[in-house]
């Protein structure tokens, strides 16, 4: 069902092992999306995990970055490239396809959205619709993400957790997520476990 990991201005970043077991338990592809220079930028379609390391270590985040992680275990649309996350917060499809992109506002999402879900659409997840035909209705500003009742109205419909990021690197968050000493982990599969005997 994925998992988000988000990594707010001032927190630090996750450590490998935790980006190894993430992807691990949620196999089916990884982004990422950053908020510098006053834009949000996406990069995602890694099915490997080493090209996703090599693809995080390039940037060098630090603790004044706002990062969001995501790792996808497909429900819709198949296993691809183009259907992992981040998305841009946008009005058109094909630019949900996009694996490299700069936007005002990018989307993570977990979960199964009942409203927008089509097991016959091979081309585009429920997340995808979703932010197409619901999502950029309800946040169409960056004050929005601050507006509680709008975050209200997106989990009523949707039903699952979100992540968005604006160009600012504010982090609004939809739904109960993981505090993990300031990273926010929208469930428990980023955890590694040891046995004790």
């Amino acid at each position: 069902m994925c998992i988000i990991c988000v990594s707010p201005i001032g927190v630090r970043q996750p450590n490998d092992t935790t980006l190894r077991t993430m992807f691990r338990r949620n196999p089916h592809g990884a982004g990422y999306m950053v908020a510098r220079g006053g834009k949000v930028t996406i990069h995602k379609g890694f099915m490997n995990l080493e090209d996703f390391l090599r693809a995080v270590h390039s940037e060098r985040f630090t603790a004044e970055d706002s990062v969001v992680y995501h790792f996808r275990i497909s429900t819709q649309a198949g296993v691809n490239p183009e259907m992992t996350h981040p998305f841009p917060l946008s009005n058109q499809p094909r630019r949900m396809r996009t694996l490299d992109m700069t936007c005002r506002c990018g989307v993570a999402h977990n979960g199964i959205i009942r409203l927008t879900s089509d097991p016959d659409n091979k081309c585009y997840s429920d997340t995808a619709i979703f932010i197409t035909d619901y999502l950029t209705d309800i946040i169409r500003k960056p004050a929005d993400l601050r507006n509680q009742e709008k975050l209200d109205l997106v989990y009523k419909l949707a039903q699952s957790k979100f992540a968005i990021l604006d160009a600012g690197g504010y982090v609004a968050t939809v739904g109960n997520f993981v505090d993990e000493h300031g990273l926010l982990f929208s469930n428990t599969s980023y955890e590694t476990f040891r046995l004790v005997y």
